[in-house]
């Protein structure tokens, strides 16, 4: 029997030396006091996701479905309307998804591969699953291609995500999913040992640097240019994990006191958009007990033409607008997403009124 302990205390210290960097790189770049307590929050936060990616649920055991995103976990302007599950996949490994449709407007499936670029390998929607009357329907996920309702994984993939988008995250009938893994055979996961832990440090430490990262290049990126929306570019969409079905555009907001950013804009005909509020993180705010950080298609008011008009701020207009709370913030991040829009994507008209 040998001694690990010199290994796990080396590989304990370096992850801890890039956490406390990790911490103190948030602390400088954040630009309020806000932002600052939200920073560290969100290290904490994805320190418990790639925890669980990284070590609880390896690949190989079973396709076992976890939130990679939910209302205590965040990352990349996670929609507060959508409901994520993720399952990681062996190399040459093969999953059947069994599951409901439900009611929700949009749910899909996509495959990536792990790294910072090209990271899509195969997506597919609800509209090409076949799905039967009762509204169950199977996925076949990995092996050997087939026409209809297959999922490739290609030789790289390292993950499955699948998005549900609702129009009423506490009501409304949502969609199951149960997740097979048909190869390779299941056996029990072995006990971790000082190698994999040792691995699993190092990967936390990649994982939570390559996020704050991406997070704080496209934040300062759009702070230059306030109140200004701006489109999201394909390899953008890629590196943050995001769904290619969805077209996105974002704003950084910056205003004075008794100021608001109006919005103005036609979404085109899709099967759903949103807008919703981001902290400098890109974490949805908080919304669990009824806050309006986000108006989607069936929630937003329309103007007689068709348009919808949008102040977004910390003091509320009144009855009779469509209003995103910023809860007393001067500063912060806007994202419009449209799935499968069936044309092309209208400005959005901003301008800074006073309120």
């Amino acid at each position: 029997m040998g001694d690990n302990r010199q290994q796990l205390a080396d590989a304990w210290d370096s992850f801890t030396d890039s956490l406390k960097a990790l911490g103190h790189e948030a602390l400088a770049t954040s630009p309020n006091d806000a932002e600052r307590v939200d920073g560290l929050r969100f290290i904490l936060r994805q320190l418990a996701y790639r925890e669980e990616q990284f070590l609880e649920f390896a690949p190989g055991f079973g396709g076992e479905l976890f939130l990679p995103e939910s209302p205590t976990r965040k990352v990349f302007a996670d929609c507060p309307d959508t409901i994520y599950f993720q399952f990681n996949v062996a190399k040459g490994g093969r999953y059947r998804i069994n599951g409901t449709r439900g009611e929700s407007p949009y749910i899909s499936f996509t495959a990536y591969r792990a790294g910072i670029e090209d990271r899509v390998v195969a997506d597919l929607h609800d509209g090409e699953l076949t799905i039967s009357d009762d509204g169950t329907f199977e996925l076949m996920v990995g092996g050997p291609d087939a026409d209809r309702d297959w999922l490739d994984l290609g030789d790289d993939a390292s993950f499955v995500i699948i998005r549900e988008y609702t129009h009423d995250r506490a009501g409304g009938v949502k969609a199951r999913f149960e997740v097979e893994q048909l190869s390779p055979e299941i056996a029990h996961r072995p006990e971790p040992d000082a190698d994999t832990l040792s691995g699993v440090l190092g990967l936390l430490g990649l994982g939570l640097g390559f996020v704050n990262n991406a997070t704080v290049n496209l934040s300062e990126e759009l702070r230059i240019r306030p109140n200004q929306m701006n489109e999201a570019a394909a390899e953008l969409v890629s590196e943050m994990a995001g769904t290619p079905h969805n077209h996105y555009q974002l704003c950084y907001v910056q205003l004075e006191q008794g100021e608001a950013l109006e919005l103005e804009l036609t979404p085109p005909s899709c099967r759903y958009w949103s807008v919703h509020l981001n902290n400098y993180w890109l974490e949805s705010p908080e919304f669990r007990d009824g806050q309006s950080v986000c108006i989607n298609d069936s929630q937003a008011l329309h103007e007689a033409d068709g348009s919808v008009k949008m102040l977004v701020g910390p003091d509320d207009p009144g009855p009779g607008m469509n209003w995103l709370d910023t809860k007393g913030r001067t500063e912060t991040i806007l994202l419009a997403r449209y799935l499968l829009p069936e044309t092309d994507l209208p400005p959005i008209v901003t301008n800074v009124v006073s309120i």
